[in-house]
Parts: C-alpha cells; structure tokens; sequence
C-alpha cells in the first residue's frame, strides 16, 4: 500500500476522534471540578474530610473517608445568594448509602433546616455522602460558580475550609513580586457571642513573606477584661511597652488573645472598635491590616440600654419658627377668625366625607375579621400536616440507620455461624 492512502486513513481517524470529542462537550452534562474540604490538625497540617461536586442541577457532597461518622453537618446558605434561598423549598436531599446508591429524595427544607439560621444539619454515619437535586425550577439554582457562592460547611461546630484556601494560605511569598501579601490574619472580623463570650477570641496572625518583619498592633482600650499578644511557636508574651514595634521572624507569627469585659455597659463599647495590625518597612508604614469588632444580636439587647426617645430638633424649629417671626413684628400669633358661609353646601360635603371614611373603615374591619377567621381555622390545621409530614420524615430515616444496624449485625452473626459450622466440619 502507497504511502498517500495511509497518511489519508490516518487523517480520517484523527479527524473523526476530533468530531467526538467536539460532540462529547456538548451532550455530556458538565460538572465542576469537585473541591476538597476538611480541618486542620494540631500541627496545622489539612485533613481532608469531604469533596463537593456542582453540577448545574446538583450537588454532590461525598465523605473522603466513607467509614468516617460525622456526628454533626451543618450545611449553611450564602445570605447573599437571593436565587438559592427563594427556591430552597423546591430543593430534593437524596441521601447515598454504602453501596454509593441515592435513596427516596426529600424535602431538604424539611425539619433539619432552620429558615431563620438558613442552616441544615444532621449527623452522617452510615452514610457516604447526600445530593442536592433541583428538579422543578427552569432556571439553575447550582451553575459554574465556586462553593463558597452556594453555602459553607462545618464539621462538629468547625468550619470546614478548601484545600485550595490552605494551600494558598500556607504558600511563601516573594516580598517585591507576585501576590505582595506578606501576613496571614485568619479571621477578617471578630464576633462575639453567648458561645465564645467567656472564654473570649483568638487571633492568628501569621508572617508568610519568608524575611523578618516589624510588625505594630493596636487594641481598644476599653472594653477588654484580658488582652496579650503572644508569639508562636514559643508561647512567649510581648511586653505592652512593645506592641507599637517589635520583630516576627520569619515563618513565624503571634496570636492575639482578646477577652471582653462582663458587665454589658463595658463590653458594649467593643462594638465597631477595630484591631489595627501595621507592616513597618524602614521607617515608614508599608502596610495596615484592620480588624473589626463585633457585639453579636444576642448580646446587644443586654450591651445597649434604650435611651429615653429623642427630640426632632427639625420639628421644634419648624414649629417655633412661624411664632418667633409673628412676635417679632408685633402681629397676633391667634388663628384668623373662620370666614362664615351662609350656604348648607360645605356642611353636606363634610357629612359625605364623614360617611365615606365610616364604609371604609366597615370595609378594613370585615376583611380583618376574615383574614383572622380564615388563619384561625386554618393555620393549625397546616401546622398539624406539617408536624406530621416532619415525624414521617425523621421516623424513615431513623428506621433507615436502624435496619442497616440489623442488617450488619444478621450479616456478622450468619458469618460466625458458617465459621463455627466449617470448623466443626
């Protein structure tokens, strides 16, 4: 065979392969890169724990470990995603068992979602991992975007983080080039709350430039029952007389450890004070890093007592004005006389008026009473169907961990039994 009839076979295949992979791009659907979330140890080192894989129709979140038992899942939505959270009751939960099979779906704003906290929880045991299916609405609630756009995720009240985040987090940078980020804070604005009220709030603050650095901290003065900075890894303090200026070497860092004041009138000046952190290069301020403090809503009705209401300052001026330009010139401040009518029209005018606003008020209060009659007869009887579908719902999937218990213990004792029974033999 010619050479001219090989190289056209060969371009025929090479073109042909082209064509289906053009055609595959097209009607397979496409999925997002799945991305790694998990903790950090002790040593700071990642530990994965799950993998999350958005589809435009779907989110798959899957343990890395399926023998894993995850005690408490939190799953929150992003407050700032409208889209997700007006459809979220349209949104399917499909659990994947063992054998990696999604069970029966349910309503994932069911009785594991709280609407008010937008948060999801529940424990994971048996199973390897759930999916979140949207199979009602026209538009794409999931499409190409990144995790973090849809919801974030917590592990026994830590929050998980992207390996990618880690990694980022953890790369040295080249003072001068690149990303010229030369310190590493891990929170970007501190809270306090009921939770971490006592025991107070840690700062990380990490030098990942690879070269020595100055650093200068301030902190409120008042407010606080315990603050310190101290250095890492030697768990020395920083006398106070050197917080304006002092040295972290490098591949180093502090913390900062902040407890706020028991009494509410003390602690409640901590709200919006700010954490200045400044990067001092030669004598002058290279860089300022800020960040904001926060008294949480249930600790601001104890931290703010109601002050007494305010006078409209505008609205006494207003109404004292007309009587100083009056007095000034030395003309009455009473009403003018009314001016009298003989005619009876005016009169007939304001008895129709009168029993105008009578109808419309009639009116406002019958469709009051039927709106009140309408909830009373009918809001319990939705809140029993709904507390009954809730039951259902919890009784099946405690029913599911519960036969697959049985179902692993039967399993176990038949194999002991068929041990027993061979070695008899």
């Amino acid at each position: 065979m010619s050479e001219k009839p090989i190289r056209y076979l060969y371009g025929l295949k090479t073109h042909f392969v082209i064509i289906l992979a053009v055609f595959g791009l097209f009607l397979v659907p496409l999925y997002a890169a799945g991305e790694t979330y998990g903790l950090r140890d002790a040593q700071g080192n990642f530990v994965p724990k799950v993998t999350v894989t958005i589809k435009n129709k779907e989110v798959l979140v899957k343990k890395v470990d399926p023998q894993e038992r995850f005690k408490s899942f939190s799953l929150t939505l992003n407050p700032n995603n409208r889209n997700l959270i007006r459809n979220v009751g349209l949104i399917e939960l499909e659990w994947i068992d063992s054998n990696n099979q999604p069970t029966k779906p349910v309503r994932f704003a069911g009785p594991l979602y709280n609407p008010e906290t937008r948060v999801f929880q529940d424990s994971i045991i048996k199973s390897t991992g759930f999916k979140l299916v949207d199979k009602t609405t026209t538009r794409s609630l999931f499409g190409d975007k990144p995790v973090s756009d849809f919801f974030s995720m917590s592990l026994d009240d830590q929050p998980l983080v992207s390996s990618e985040s880690v990694a980022e987090k953890s790369r040295t940078v080249n003072m001068g080039t690149g990303r010229d980020v030369s310190l590493n804070i891990d929170k970007s604005v501190i809270v306090f709350n009921e939770n971490n009220f006592k025991k107070g709030e840690i700062l990380n603050v990490d030098n990942r430039s690879g070269l020595d650095q100055v650093l200068g901290v301030e902190l409120p003065e008042k407010g606080l029952l315990y603050f310190q900075i101290i250095r890492k890894p030697e768990q020395t303090k920083i006398p106070r007389e050197n917080w304006d200026k002092f040295n972290v070497a490098a591949d180093s860092g502090i913390f900062i450890v902040l407890i706020p004041e028991p009494t509410a009138n003390e602690y409640a000046r901590l709200d919006g004070k700010e954490i200045t952190i400044k990067v001092y290069q030669g004598g002058r301020v290279r860089d300022v890093n800020k960040v904001p403090i926060k008294i949480a809503a249930d600790l601001r009705p104890a931290a703010q007592q109601t002050p007494s209401a305010p006078v409209d300052s505008s609205a006494v001026e207003q109404t004292s004005r007309p009587a100083t330009a009056t007095q000034t010139r030395g003309e009455s401040t009473e009403p003018p006389p009314p001016v009298r009518t003989s005619s009876s029209g005016p009169r007939a005018e304001a008895r129709t008026s009168v029993w105008i606003w009578i109808i419309q008020i009639f009116n406002l209060i019958l469709l009051v009473g039927l709106a009140g009659f309408g909830m009373f007869f009918m809001l319990p009887k939705i809140q029993v169907l709904q507390d009954r579908l809730a039951k259902a719902e919890m009784f099946i999937h405690g029913s599911r961990e519960a036969i697959r218990d049985e179902l692993e213990q039967i399993k176990g004792e038949i194999i002991q039994q068929c041990e027993r029974d061979a070695s008899g033999k």
